[in-house]
């Protein structure tokens, strides 16, 4: 796959882990945060190489293919409306979760604010912890997804695929939903085991 231009919204553990994956795998990573030069921020350029940026979120967002929504949950939403214009027309992937609302995520602020946008619900339902070392017992955790088909999938599970995990399709867009419900399931059982390196994985035969 040609390298992509992956904007990252979010200087967090997600966005961080995330963000050095796609940068070590060849992508240009631009970070976009409402505070650049803070401690946290300026951390992330640690990455080897010229491929990572770090700047505001109207820096990130115009020449981006992709668009990483790694922001709190109390925030998205605003970001979304803001920014309505440059997330247009974009592969956005929400990994945000609002865990005190009803959906989590933001599907509908996003096709009510940015219509023409490729909308994917990834990287919401595990900790940060599982990006960073996503291997079980030498097998790759499945990361469970929800978007449309076509070309932009094939470049989503390609980047799900260079984290190292295992893409599982659960439908279109209108599956959101149920991609939450492995977020309730994985936290369920994490706080149940007072373990977060816990992952979930497909059996067929």
């Amino acid at each position: 796959m040609p390298s992509l231009r992956i904007a990252i919204l979010g200087a967090g553990k997600v966005g961080g882990t995330l963000g050095r994956h796609w940068a070590r795998a060849g992508h240009t990573v631009a970070f976009g945060v409402r505070n650049p030069t803070s401690e946290k921020a300026q951390g992330l350029l640690a990455e080897p190489g010229d491929r990572v940026t770090i700047g505001s979120i109207a820096e990130a967002l115009p020449d981006s293919d992709v668009i990483l929504l790694a922001v709190p949950g109390a925030v998205v939403d605003e970001i979304i409306t803001t920014y309505a214009n440059l997330l247009d027309h974009k592969i956005i992937i929400d990994a945000a979760n609002k865990m005190q609302t009803t959906p989590a995520n933001s599907v509908a602020t996003l096709q009510a604010h940015a219509p023409n946008a490729l909308i994917y619900r990834a990287f919401n339902s595990y900790g940060w912890e599982n990006f960073a070392d996503p291997i079980y017992q030498g097998t790759p955790a499945d990361l469970f997804y929800s978007g449309p088909d076509g070309i932009p999938q094939a470049q989503v599970e390609q980047l799900i695929s260079e984290v190292g995990l295992h893409p599982v399709r659960l439908g279109g867009v209108d599956q959101a939903d149920l991609v939450d419900g492995i977020l309730r399931l994985w936290f369920t059982i994490a706080t149940a085991q007072k373990n977060r390196n816990i992952a979930l994985k497909v059996l067929a035969r």
